[in-house]
This record gives C-alpha cells, structure tokens and sequence, in this order.
C-alpha cells in the first residue's frame, strides 16, 4: 500500500511539474552572437551556460526579406558583447527564452520598435512601451516604416509564402 501511494505521488508530482509554466526568472548574461532582429545566443553569468533568447513583444523581419538584415544589425549594435538582464517570460516552440532584455537601463525590446527595426507584436505581450515605440517610428518613417508600403510586410505573413525562412 505504501509504495502504491509512494508511486501515485510521485506520479501526481512528475505530471504537476510538466504541465507547470516556466517560472519567471530573471539572470545576468553576456550576448554571444546575435541572429537576427528578435534572437541571440547569450553565455549566463556565472554558470557559463550558452541559452537562445527571443525578445517578447517584437517581431522582426526574417533575414530574408527587405530591412531583415538591417534589423539583425540594430540589434546588434544594441547588444553585441554586452552584459544585459533577461527576464524570462515564457519558452517558445523552438525551446528559445521569450524574454524582456535591458543593457543598463534601456529596455531592448522597446528600442527596436523605437528605431523601427521590429513591429510590436502584442498578442504574447501587451506592452506599453513597445507598442508606443511601434506608432512612432511608423508616424515618423523610421527604419522598416521608410520601405515602401509593398515591402512592409508583417513576418508572420511573410513565413507564409516563404515557409524555408522561418526561425
């Protein structure tokens, strides 16, 4: 009867533990390689553990179709090689950290769609500030925004006609 209720528990434990959320969890890392204008492998300080991060909130253009690359190099210039905070909000199907990012006190996520190098993606997360970011780099032309209106087209919509490009 013991290892019964033994087993149950353990069972009951294993079952609770996988369908529980990541918990949210906040870390010091250094940025490794940044690949494009949403992801980047990061190295956790002290644990010298290499993680892949996803901002929260954006999307930014694939690699692939127009200011792809010139989002990639925004992003870059933000945070190549500096020490950032990541607060993890969740895991995406790719097993990336979906997650706020600050250098300092300058908020990553907001910065790109400030710059117009991302879009707010609010359906995840409804962030003030990136979206704030999205309406004025779109009312002043910035970044993605300058591209003709045929060219700005959304990521999501763009991975449908061209399944290859996506992640």
């Amino acid at each position: 009867m013991v290892r019964r209720v033994r087993f149950l528990v353990g069972l009951l434990a294993l079952v609770f533990f996988a369908a529980a959320p990541l918990v949210a969890q906040r870390f010091e890392a250094r940025v490794l390689r940044v690949k494009d204008g949403d992801s980047f492998l990061v190295e956790r300080i002290p644990q010298k553990r290499v993680s892949e991060v996803r901002l929260a909130g954006i999307d930014a253009p694939e690699l692939g179709q127009p200011w792809g690359l010139s989002s990639r190099s925004a992003l870059r210039r933000l945070i190549s090689g500096q020490r950032v905070t990541v607060d993890v909000i969740d895991r995406d199907r790719y097993g990336r950290l979906v997650s706020k990012v600050f250098v300092g006190q300058v908020y990553v996520n907001a910065a790109m769609t400030r710059s117009g190098n991302a879009w707010a993606f609010s359906r995840f997360l409804p962030d003030a500030a990136i979206r704030a970011g999205h309406h004025a780099a779109r009312k002043e032309g910035k970044g993605l925004w300058s591209l003709p209106p045929e060219q700005r087209v959304p990521p999501a919509t763009w991975r449908e006609t061209n399944p290859r490009q996506e992640r």
